[in-house]
């Protein structure tokens, strides 16, 4: 009678391809904890408080002029707030359909100080809604 004498294998081990799925996995878990927190803009109604942050925000305020496009091509219009401040806004893109029905607008970017102006990468516009009663 012979007896092998094996080591006894405790735990559980783990292949190289699953170190590889499991490396995988927490690349993932971690472009996509910074792409989350980078789809979260702080949304803000105040001229005075998208001066302050550095970051992008959402600025949402009334029209405070009809707009045009300035020597650069960019679409320029005044944003005004509830307490009457008001902000140029720049932006790339072209002027919105309905912009001058807009009821309020949304412009999501960052102020530049040395501009003195609100640098909008995107523009929501409301209009008013055909439900609404006209007075």
């Amino acid at each position: 009678m012979t007896t092998s004498t094996q080591p006894l294998q405790r735990g559980f081990s783990i292949k190289p391809i699953h170190m590889v799925g499991i490396g995988i996995i927490m690349i993932a878990m971690v472009f996509g904890a910074f792409g989350f927190k980078d789809g979260f803009r702080s949304y803000t109604t105040s001229i005075d408080e998208a001066r302050q942050n550095a970051q992008h925000v959402q600025l949402a305020g009334f029209l405070g002029s009809v707009g045009e496009y300035d020597a650069d091509g960019r679409w320029t219009f005044l944003l005004q707030d509830e307490s009457g401040d008001q902000v140029l806004v720049l932006s790339q893109e072209p002027r919105p359909a309905n912009f001058e029905h807009a009821t309020s607008i949304v412009a999501i970017g960052r102020y530049d100080p040395s501009m003195d102006a609100f640098i909008a990468d995107d523009l929501l516009v409301k209009c008013p809604s055909k439900y609404q009663e006209q007075s």
